[in-house]
C-alpha cells in the first residue's frame, strides 16, 4: 500500500486513483498529522504498513520535509517520494530533504513516478 499526503484534495485523490489503476492500494491523507495519527493508531511497530509514501512538501502544520524525516527515522527502508512546486530557494528555506528520498518537481511525469513506485512494489 502507498500513502499519499497532500492538502490539495484534487491532487491527492487524482494520484490515488492513478496508483489504483496500476493495481496498487493507496491510502490518502490531507496532512502530516493525519498520517502520523493513522500510524500511531496501529501501535508502536517497526513495520510500516506502506511500501512507499508520496509527500507534498508544502503542507500546512508539519511540512512534508519534517514528515519525511520522521518517517525515515521510524522506517529506514521506506521509499519516500517528495513532490513540490517550490523553487530551489524556497525548498532549501524549509529544510533538508530526508535521506535517500526521491524528489519530483511539479509538474512531474507520471511515467517517472510509476518507475519509482514499480521498483518499490517489486523490490
Amino acid at each position: 500500500m502507498i500513502a499519499i499526503v497532500d492538502d490539495d484534495t484534487w491532487i491527492a485523490n487524482g494520484i490515488s486513483s492513478w496508483i489504483k489503476m496500476l493495481g496498487v492500494s493507496a491510502d490518502v491523507h490531507f496532512s502530516a498529522e493525519d498520517l502520523l495519527a493513522r500510524l500511531h493508531a496501529q501501535g508502536e511497530s517497526d513495520i510500516c504498513p506502506y511500501t512507499a509514501v508520496v509527500l507534498d512538501v508544502n503542507l500546512p502544520g508539519m511540512n512534508g520535509l519534517e514528515l519525511g524525516k520522521e518517517l525515515r527515522n521510524r522506517y529506514p527502508d521506506l521509499n519516500i517520494i517528495m513532490v513540490t512546486a517550490l523553487r530551489h530557494e524556497e525548498l532549501e528555506a524549509l529544510g533538508k530533504m530526508p535521506t535517500n528520498a526521491h524528489l519530483f518537481r511539479k509538474p512531474y511525469d507520471l511515467d517517472d513516478l510509476e518507475r519509482v513506485l514499480f521498483n518499490t512494489q517489486h523490490a
